[in-house]
């Protein structure tokens, strides 16, 4: 009789234990960098203050270094924090697409199109106006593949996208070689 119970309980115990899904869920949340480009601002007009205290002294060298930093500003400004959201709007994309949500899929990419010509009016270099293109294009692909009914191409280009824009963030000291922007 006990072992009866027991194998009672224990089958009780085993079919109320429901198995834990194991597939990821992403929460999306808005992010954005406002706070990064206030701040940068603040240190760029603070850096054009003290160039300009500085023209009349004999103080080339820190003139020199106030033109670097400013120079430095500028990119974290109009590359690496914008290439960092359209990174993020990729990533999206990529998980509402997996949720079988291909419209907010394209808008998001869309949205990625849109800061990228951003950062293509931020500067005038041929170089450089070809990396954006080539992004650009490659963003394009991806959103005409999200009507393959199979979806590997869509995920394949997806794949492709995502690590092209993070070699741009590793490597962007050599993206942006030869590059100034303008403020």
């Amino acid at each position: 009789m006990l072992k009866k119970v027991l194998l009672i309980i224990l089958l009780l115990v085993f079919t109320g234990c429901e198995k834990e899904n194991t597939e990821w869920n992403p929460v999306f949340e808005d992010t954005g960098f406002d706070y990064f480009y206030t701040e940068i601002d603040r240190s760029l007009s603070i850096i054009d203050e003290l160039s300009a205290g500085t023209e009349n002294s004999d103080s080339v060298l820190m003139q020199a270094k106030l033109s670097q930093v400013k120079g430095r500003m500028l990119e974290i400004k109009d590359y690496y924090i914008p290439l960092t959201t359209i990174r993020q709007k990729i990533y999206d994309a990529e998980r509402f697409y997996k949720l079988k949500n291909s419209q907010k899929s394209e808008k998001l990419l869309s949205d990625s199109k849109s800061i990228l010509k951003t950062i293509d009016l931020a500067t005038e270099n041929r170089v450089f106006d070809k990396v954006v293109r080539e992004l650009e294009s490659m963003i394009d692909k991806v959103i005409l593949s999200l009507d393959d009914p199979s979806g590997s191409s869509t995920y394949s280009n997806m794949k492709i996208l995502g690590e092209h824009i993070n070699m741009m963030l590793a490597r962007g000291d050599m993206v942006l070689s030869g590059v100034e922007f303008s403020n």
